[in-house]
């Protein structure tokens, strides 16, 4: 049983500035008991409802073991990192604050399932990033363990959407589809997300089953609010490839008018709807050129 970080061999952090982080990310973790104890662990492992906390005795350990229900609380040393991380985040720094998301999940990830809601939502940042690397093996493979330790729901739904909009982004469509048909039966089309119902009508479109992909992505569009809920803007280009698969020219003329009315722009980063906006630009032409 060790908790020790390994060593990051690519660094992007300066090589002095990390020496700092991973000192202290590597001080023990201070676990808090009901009954007034505090155990420095430099070790810890997690078990179902057992917890073993090593502390360093002379030049061995003592191990003690716990049951989860006698943990109050930790001390987590490191903690001012995860404001940095996300500073990094906004300025741009993916490198920096990847690598030191990394170091702070591995410090981390044995205990996540006794910390509170938003440590574990926190990490999503770290999957995003992932995600960004062009990297869904192992974006899934972090939010396999994330997962399962999560109860908050928007920390899950968040989770979810990040890996599939991954997948059908990188036209993984075969990963992507059981995860549509997962997000499909757990969401409504009045949410404030309409991922997928664009990767189901964009996943139909490619099949040129044209009415099932204007049923899918007019459901979200019909159900929507002023504020129009994540991905909308797809399912609108989705519908409209639909209705010029079906050739059914007026009727996609007056869903885009309606999309650019909501202020809604046309997605130009998922080749699917290439073909489709070529087609439509030039209906628009046709009629510019017919029109007095």
């Amino acid at each position: 049983m060790v908790f020790l970080l390994p060593t990051i061999t690519t660094a992007a952090i300066p090589p002095n500035e990390l020496v700092l982080i991973n000192d202290e990310l590597h001080q023990p973790i201070a676990v808090h008991l009901r009954n007034g104890r505090t155990i420095p662990g430099h070790s810890i492992d997690v078990s179902g409802n057992q917890i073993q906390v090593a502390t360093s005795e002379g030049a061995g350990e003592i191990i003690h073991t716990f049951n989860v229900n006698e943990i109050l609380n930790f001390t987590i040393p490191g903690e001012s990192y995860k404001t940095l991380a996300v500073e990094w985040i906004n300025a741009g720094e993916s490198d920096n604050a990847m690598e030191l998301l990394q170091l702070l999940y591995l410090q981390r990830v044995k205990i996540i399932p006794l910390l509170p809601a938003t440590e574990s939502h926190f990490f999503i940042y770290y999957v995003d990033l992932i995600l960004e690397s062009n990297n869904p093996a192992r974006a899934i493979a972090v939010t396999g363990i994330l997962k399962p330790q999560i109860s908050q729901p928007d920390a899950l739904r968040a989770l979810e959407d990040a890996v599939l909009e991954s997948y059908n982004s990188l036209q993984l469509y075969e990963e992507a589809r059981p995860l549509t048909q997962a997000w499909l039966a757990a969401r409504d089309p009045y949410g404030d997300s309409a991922l997928g119902y664009y990767t189901r009508s964009a996943d139909q479109l490619r099949s040129e089953d044209f009415a099932g992909a204007l049923d899918t992505a007019l459901q979200p569009i019909v159900f929507s609010t002023p504020n129009p809920p994540d991905k909308l803007a797809h399912c609108y280009a989705a519908a409209i490839s639909s209705a010029l698969g079906l050739r059914e020219q007026d009727y996609a003329l007056t869903l885009y008018a309606e999309m650019l009315a909501r202020s809604l722009n046309w997605p130009k980063t998922d080749p699917t709807f290439d073909a489709p906006f070529k087609q439509l630009n030039e209906h628009l032409k046709k009629i510019n050129r017919e029109t007095p």
